[in-house]
């Protein structure tokens, strides 16, 4: 995949109809009542090693490079690999940097066994669904569907890097210094890579269909951004604080974009689905509230 044609195909995929956000029953309450969701810090996600994936897909892609190139491309490859060893250091303050990277996760299955067994447990979950094609997102956000085929990720990967070797030579030629060149490049490696870093997913994970709304993009203000942003805020881990933004989630018209709920297998699903139907009428959320249902799925683990 030459050149920039790799961010155009990116780019491209946007959602289609509802997706998901599987959920604790304080998850549902603080999403419903606040209109917000919490996009996590990369650093502090379940899978701690997902992150780096990308990273060592793109290392590789360099070294391979480096293997072969003149004493011409050498520096710049270098300066690539030198950013990638300075890649992941957030800000020390933990806010909207331009280095910080959150996440919020969603999956196109509204019913699905592996999301009910991760998030559920013996006093339920819940999936709420929303049409994500329609949300009006803080400028700098982006939501994207995840990777997971590892050959479409080595084409992203060689588009990253053939991308940053033109981008490198048109700053040289422009400059007239190889230094400025090179050190540009280095540094919108590590930049593009912020744009793709959390949505790669190992293909193991593929039954999740999961998709992400993430920060930084680079992408730039599009029509459905606003420059708001979002609440620092930190919770409760099992042996830390886990830092999370509170991202706002409305459409265009700024009604909040929730489509229905669906209440997961428990010991009192009936129950838990009316008092679901009560929560959501008295946030004005009747048509939410028709739409709810409880899940299909014969899991019981209580």
């Amino acid at each position: 995949m030459p050149s920039d044609d790799f961010a155009v195909l990116f780019r491209s995929d946007s959602p289609n109809g509802p997706l998901y956000h599987y959920t604790s029953q304080a998850g549902l309450l603080g999403i419903v009542k606040e209109k917000k969701i919490w996009a996590t810090h990369y650093q502090y996600l379940n899978d701690t090693q997902e992150f780096l994936h990308s990273k060592d897909l793109v290392r590789a892609e360099i070294e391979k490079r480096y293997r072969f190139a003149n004493s011409e491309i050498r520096p710049t490859l270098e300066a690539m690999r030198s950013a990638l060893d300075e890649w992941g250091k957030e800000n020390e303050n933990w806010g909207v940097g331009d280095r910080n990277g959150y996440v919020a996760s969603f999956s196109e299955e509204k019913d699905s066994l592996s999301q009910w067994r991760a998030y559920g447990g013996p006093t339920a979950g819940f999936a709420l669904g929303f049409w994500c094609d329609r949300l009006v997102l803080p400028i700098n956000f982006a939501i994207k569907r995840c990777i997971y085929d590892p050959q479409k990720q080595l084409e992203f990967v060689e588009g990253i890097v053939s991308s940053q070797l033109e981008a490198v030579a048109a700053e040289k030629a422009k400059s007239g210094s190889d230094e400025l060149g090179n050190v540009a490049g280095g540094m919108a490696l590590s930049t593009k890579l912020d744009l793709f870093a959390l949505v790669f997913k190992n293909e193991k994970f593929k039954h999740e269909s999961e998709w992400r709304i993430f920060s930084p993009s680079i992408e730039g203000r599009s029509a459905n951004q606003v420059q708001e942003k979002p609440e620092l805020a930190f919770r409760e881990g099992k042996s830390m604080l886990i830092p999370f933004l509170k991202v706002r989630l409305k459409d265009d018209k700024g009604c909040f974009p929730l489509e229905s709920v669906v209440v997961g297998p428990g010991p009192n699903m009936e129950q838990s689905l009316r008092s679901v139907r009560s929560l959501l009428m008295s946030e004005d959320l009747l048509w939410v509230a028709n739409k709810s249902v409880n899940s299909d799925i014969p899991y019981r683990n209580w």
